[in-house]
């Protein structure tokens, strides 16, 4: 534990509140979420990114190859293009077919190796990579937007705001596969001095380099079009380079994850709760740059926010509704700022109001508050690193693991599972790639294996059991009498070094959101955008307002982009 958590450890907010799909709705992306803490690094070791090949013919189909270096490790991001009719696009992870696919590698690309991946690549799942081989992911092109913006860009002319709106990319991805998958690196596999030995830091560095290379591409279409048309083609100015960012669907797949890793889980709640408290546990004086700062990101949060008015958002809080509430807290600080006298915990009262408010007044104005917290960043980077704890103490006795579930696992007396409804949904992998799905539980087919996500279920079948077993009695002697309670009270020890190791709902329940444990990993990884198509994935967008590859190091504001705004002279 760090001296930072040290001191805030009695000001953490409840387990009750944090890990609730209610809270989990307004989650916002903050400065420690991955994609920051991932440019950060980059920006403070002096990385380097050269466009070494873009080989493509007038429609944007070929091969390109960007070179990394990263604190002395070469690494290579190739990728391979080709265009698709519009039939063959979707967004579903069961696609076999995308516009671009690509590879983050270490070690030479040499040409036997771009001939290895240029076989395996573009196939994906269906393939296979040497263990050099970091990451695989895929993106299809937008049918509205990369088109669009091309001719905009053979004309001489930069994009339209309006007709981009809220969602700014140009491609969008629908996966990273890494550690092990397909013959990938293993994680394990990193020396710990490596750039990317820090979870998801190498699915960072490649969903950058894919936005690079969509700006790359369209870029290389207009130019193409411009030598058709006669016409003198523009680049994207620095304003619409910052502004567009790699867009990306997620399913169901990820919300096992959590469930089978309560380390990562706690982990990453503590990346916003522990800056959190320390800033929310201090008195400002009215005339505090702090304050200024708050009261900046609060006006720049509602700009960002009038111009989401057309994003889809339901069942989260649309932006219109949240900007009132936004002009309020501002009300209220600039009110102090100018009236106040004496040192107050002005950010916990404002805290206070903005969770009276809604989970996304809450939860932004989180994002805010840990805006401040610069000296967490370091230890925000060594908490991503999570030992594994699955491990069985059979020797604990009975009346001591009733005592964990009676501090742990009090919430899931809420659930009454003698009602259908409480287990109306089963989870599974589809036969097709093995992917996580979820399907009502009445048309589950026999032989049909159930993921165990249904946590609350079995920890509530255990506490049962557990009840008429002597006291004195070991774990052993318990699982031998009931060995269908394995899995549960191996749950219950795995979870206890964790205050946030639970989610505090129940996943096979008819009234379980899916979408508010995604909005919590997604806005982790540092997405934002959050547009749900249905109850079980949505559409995000990542990167939008960070520096490009040849600003990362000469920028004056390579970490200040929160709430990206949209170009201001959007036409020329």
């Amino acid at each position: 534990m760090t001296l930072l958590e040290h001191r805030v450890v009695s000001k953490l907010r409840p387990p009750h509140e944090v890990l609730s799909g209610t809270d989990m709705n307004g989650a916002w992306a903050t400065r420690h979420s991955f994609a920051r803490t991932f440019l950060r690094r980059a920006a403070a070791r002096k990385w380097s990114v050269t466009r070494t090949r873009l080989e493509f013919d007038a429609e944007g189909c070929g091969t390109a190859v960007y070179t990394v270096d990263a604190e002395g490790r070469k690494l290579s991001f190739i990728a391979f293009s080709r265009t698709l009719d519009e039939s063959e696009r979707t967004d579903r992870v069961i696609a076999d077919a995308w516009d671009v696919t690509a590879a983050l590698i270490e070690g030479d690309l040499n040409p036997e190796r771009e001939a290895d991946l240029g076989r395996n690549v573009p196939v994906q799942e269906r393939g296979r990579v040497d263990p050099d081989t970091i990451i695989l992911t895929r993106a299809n092109r937008s049918a509205r937007f990369f088109d669009y913006v091309s001719d905009c860009l053979a004309a001489g002319d930069q994009p339209d705001v309006d007709f981009i709106g809220p969602s700014p990319y140009l491609i969008r991805s629908t996966a990273f596969y890494g550690n092990g998958k397909f013959g990938l690196k293993e994680f394990a596999d990193f020396p710990t001095d490596h750039p990317l030995a820090v979870p998801y830091r190498s699915q960072m560095l490649t969903a950058w380099l894919l936005r690079e290379l969509s700006m790359d591409m369209v870029e290389h279409v207009a130019r193409e079009k411009a030598v058709q048309r006669g016409t003198k083609a523009a680049s994207l100015n620095t304003e619409w380079s910052k502004y567009l960012g790699l867009g990306n669907a997620t399913g169901l797949g990820m919300v096992p994850f959590v469930i089978n890793h309560p380390g990562y889980l706690d982990a990453w709640c503590r990346l916003r709760e522990v800056p959190l408290a320390a800033g929310l546990g201090q008195d400002y004086r009215p005339d505090h740059p702090d304050l200024a700062r708050v009261a900046e990101l609060l006006r720049k949060a509602d700009r960002y926010l009038a111009e989401k008015h057309a994003l889809e958002t339901a069942p989260f809080l649309p932006a219109e509704a949240i900007r009132p509430q936004l002009k309020q807290l501002l009300a209220d600080l600039q009110t102090y700022r100018s009236t106040g006298s004496e040192p107050a915990r002005v950010l916990d009262r404002l805290h206070e109001v903005a969770t009276a408010l809604s989970p996304e007044a809450r939860g932004l104005f989180a994002s805010i508050v840990v805006e401040l917290r610069s000296d967490f960043d370091d230890a925000a980077e060594a908490l991503l690193t999570v030992p594994d704890t699955t491990w069985t103490d059979t020797t604990m006795r009975c009346w001591e693991l009733k005592q964990l579930l009676d501090r742990n696992y009090g919430w899931v007396r809420a659930y009454d599972f003698s009602d259908p409804e409480r287990a109306s949904y089963y989870w599974f992998s589809s036969e097709a790639n093995e992917e996580p799905r979820r399907a009502p539980r009445a048309g589950r087919r026999p032989g049909t294996v159930e993921h165990c996500t249904d946590i609350a279920r079995r920890i509530s079948a255990l506490t049962q059991d557990l009840e008429s077993f002597p006291a004195h009695s070991s774990i052993t002697e318990f699982l031998l009498a009931y060995p269908v309670h394995r899995f549960a009270a191996a749950r219950v020890q795995q979870t206890r070094p964790y205050y946030y190791g639970e989610l505090r709902d129940n996943l096979i329940d008819a009234e379980f959101l899916p979408l508010s444990t995604q909005r919590f990993q997604l806005a982790t990884y540092g997405m934002n955008n959050f547009s749900p198509q249905s109850t079980d994935w949505l559409r995000v967008t990542l990167f939008s307002g960070a520096p490009r590859a040849v600003d990362i190091n000469n920028s004056t504001d390579a970490d200040d982009w929160l709430f990206p705004t949209a170009p201001q002279d959007s036409a020329r």
